[in-house]
């Protein structure tokens, strides 16, 4: 195996995979990466065994072949060679691998490619999803995902497909956010459902990337996801499990209205925070006619109390919520000015941005009590 392929071009790629690598891996081979070169390219495959990246990039090809390397070693070596260089690289028969650019050459040892994973097959591509609206969606459910690993359904966020609508939900059993896109969905005829872990959520993200989305691919088979962006590839388990009716957790019957500036309510909560108990974490927002009092108490540190004003009116309403939980949505509603729908001190919040966007954003979060 021989080929040269560009310091840059290599870079972009490797930066891809670290997120799947596995750095503290008791199976030594999903530390390294799989090289295959074919005619003119350089097929580049990671796994941890519940996600796998595929990708690759142009390469001049003296001799086709097989081999795997230390994904952070070579990492490190590309990322430290000076920009716009060649990377030379070759196999010798004892299976160690030869990079050389420039004045650098470095050798390293490979493991046998046939104990690198065998990779599903991908599936027939089910629908298109612009990557743009997909990338938009995790950013405003990706947070609501549960850190408890024992609640194995809620580890990843519910993808659900209709013939004229796209939606992902995620929750932790506290607050729930959901948000959907009315749209034609090709390829859809009934409702698809896929949990995706979060992980591959993260993952899909890098996939996509910043500059001008590309249309996301989608397929699945019984027990995998298949995410595909022109040349590379995301293959991932489903997570298993039934995720809750979350239909069932969103309020029907709030009727008080607030609108409030994001920013300054944000602002308001921060202050208050402070003083929040460590182990309750908890502050009161007490509503009243065009304003809201922030409150938190902790017995060994004291207390706070903020006001921001608000668009209210109506009888005064006082409710607890974890201030972090409010914050989290603040930070991604991309919307000057947001509306709180409550009932009582006992009834679920519902926050929405207004304005601001396209999408149908609902995000639901369970009052706390002092």
């Amino acid at each position: 195996m021989k080929f040269t392929v560009t310091r840059n071009s290599l870079l972009n790629e490797l930066n891809l995979v670290q997120g799947v690598i596995e750095k503290k891996s008791t199976i030594p081979i999903l530390s390294n990466i799989l090289l295959e070169t074919s005619t003119e390219y350089l097929d580049i495959t990671a796994t941890d065994l519940d996600v796998t990246i595929r990708c690759g990039c142009s390469a001049v090809v003296d001799e086709e072949g097989t081999t795997t390397i230390s994904a952070r070693r070579l990492f490190e070596i590309v990322r430290l060679l000076p920009e716009g260089s060649d990377i030379s690289v070759s196999v010798q028969e004892n299976d160690w691998v030869v990079l050389n650019s420039g004045k650098s050459e470095y050798k390293i040892v490979a493991l046998p490619k046939e104990n690198f994973p065998s990779i599903p097959e991908a599936a027939p591509a089910m629908s298109q999803i612009p990557g743009g609206l997909l990338r938009k969606m995790i950013q405003r459910t990706m947070f609501a995902i549960t850190q408890e690993e024992s609640r194995y359904s809620l580890n990843g966020a519910l993808l659900v497909l209709l013939p004229g609508e796209v939606r992902l939900v995620a929750t932790d059993g506290h607050r729930l956010a959901l948000v959907s896109k009315n749209m034609e969905v090709p390829g859809i005829d009934g409702e698809v459902r896929a949990l995706i872990p979060r992980k591959t959520l993260v993952e899909i993200q890098k996939l996509i990337g910043d500059q001008d989305p590309p249309v996301l691919e989608f397929g699945r088979d019984e027990n995998h996801l298949f995410f595909s962006v022109e040349n590379r590839r995301l293959v991932s388990r489903i997570l298993a499990g039934q995720f809750p009716n979350y239909e069932l957790v969103i309020p029907r019957e709030n009727d008080k209205y607030v609108v409030a500036d994001t920013r300054n309510l944000g602002d308001g909560i921060r202050r208050a925070a402070i003083m929040s108990d460590e182990k309750l974490k908890a502050i009161r927002l007490s509503f009243k006619t065009g304003t809201v009092e922030l409150t938190a108490s902790c017995a060994e540190a004291g207390e706070a109390r903020d006001e921001v004003s608000v668009e209210y009116e109506g009888e005064g309403i006082d409710i607890g919520f974890n201030p972090q939980y409010l914050l989290d949505f603040l930070a991604v509603c991309s919307s000057e000015s947001i509306s709180i729908s409550l009932k009582d001190t006992e009834t679920q919040g519902l926050f929405r941005p207004i304005g601001s966007s396209d999408m149908d954003y609902r995000y639901v979060v369970m009052p706390m009590k002092f």
